[in-house]
């Protein structure tokens, strides 16, 4: 796997999912409307996995 690109920072990928739920908001077309649940799906997976790999402060 190439990973020459940076990733999107976790700001950019929360930016992208507001555009996605807004764009699904509005849209009619069905076969848009599965590719943006798609893509909105893959960003939201990702946000998960950058919370996973987030340190978490060590409880007291």
């Amino acid at each position: 796997m190439d990973n020459s690109e940076t990733a999107p920072s976790l700001a950019q990928l929360r930016s992208r999912q507001t555009d996605l739920v807004a764009a699904l908001a509005v849209e009619t077309s069905s076969s848009r409307l599965a590719a943006l649940s798609t893509e909105l799906e893959a960003v939201l997976e990702k946000i998960q996995q950058s919370g996973q790999q987030t340190p978490r402060p060590q409880e007291a």
